[in-house]
């Protein structure tokens, strides 16, 4: 799990993975219209890329933690 969390903490390299399995998803999606196959998983399969990146966001994620106030 060290590399996944060295892997968010690269937020340049995280964001330009994402984008990449995103761009490939989306060339896939104009091939398969073009040839008139079914595209209707595509959907579901960008869904699938953000959850895994929303979880390491829970994962990894910087936990904020609120200060007491001292005003009264």
């Amino acid at each position: 799990m060290q590399s996944l969390k060295l892997f968010y903490d690269n937020i340049q390299e995280r964001e330009a993975v994402k984008a990449f399995l995103i761009d490939c998803l989306k060339e896939l999606a104009v091939e398969k219209t073009f040839d008139g196959e079914d595209v209707s998983g595509i959907k579901e399969a960008r869904q699938n890329i953000e959850r895994a990146f929303d979880r390491l966001d829970e994962m990894y994620g910087k936990i904020e933690t609120s200060k007491p106030s001292n005003s009264r």
